[in-house]
C-alpha cells in the first residue's frame, strides 16, 4: 500500500495486488484430508477476479454495476461472448452472492479448469466459472487497461464519482 496522488496509480497498485492473491489463490491446492475438498482457493479467487472485471468495466463502460460486467464480452478485454443470460447469472450468482454472502446459488458451481478449458461453461446444467482461464485471460485484460489507464480513467464516469465523495 502506498499513498497515491491520482485514481490510476492507486488502480496500478489495487488491481496488481487482486492479481497477484488470485494467481495464490488458484495455484493453491487444498490436502482432502484437510479440507475435505480438493481444488484451490476458488471462491476468494473468484471474488477478486470478478472484482478486477467490475472495475475494469467500471471505467471502460461506467453505468451501473451490472453494465460493468460487460467488459466480459469486448473483444479488447475478454471476449467470453457470453449471452445475456450468462452475464446476468456470472453478475448475480457468482459475484453478487460470493461477494455479499460468501455463498453461490446451486445453479453455478467454480472449478479450477485448465490453460485450454472454456472460461465459462454449462456442465450438468450449472454453468461454471473455470478460475485458471479466468486469470489467464484477467491478467491480459489487466495489462490492456493499464496500457491506457491515464486516458480511460480521466474520460471516464466513474472519475467523477470517485473524486465527488
Amino acid at each position: 500500500m502506498a499513498i497515491h496522488y491520482s485514481i490510476s496509480s492507486l488502480l496500478r497498485e489495487s488491481i496488481t495486488e487482486y492479481l497477484a492473491v488470485s494467481e495464490y489463490c488458484v495455484g493453491y491446492r487444498k490436502d482432502r484430508d484437510i479440507w475435505g475438498s480438493t481444488g484451490c482457493f476458488g471462491y476468494p479467487a473468484a471474488v477478486l477476479l470478478l472484482a478486477i472485471a467490475d472495475s475494469i468495466g467500471s471505467y471502460v463502460i461506467g453505468g451501473d454495476t451490472r453494465n460493468h460486467f460487460k467488459i466480459l464480452n469486448y473483444k479488447e478485454y475478454y471476449n467470453l461472448n457470453l449471452t445475456n443470460e450468462e452475464l446476468k447469472l456470472v453478475y448475480e450468482d457468482h459475484r453478487c452472492l460470493l461477494t455479499h454472502n460468501a455463498a453461490m446459488s446451486l445453479n453455478v458451481g467454480l472449478s479450477v479448469g485448465e490453460d485450454k478449458t472454456e472460461i465459462v461453461e454449462r456442465k450438468d446444467g450449472k454453468l461454471y466459472l473455470n478460475l485458471e482461464p479466468f486469470l489467464k485471460i484477467s491478467k491480459i485484460a489487466v495489462a490492456k487497461f493499464f496500457n491506457d489507464i491515464d486516458n480511460i480513467v480521466n474520460n471516464s464516469d466513474q472519475i467523477n464519482k470517485i473524486l465527488n465523495k
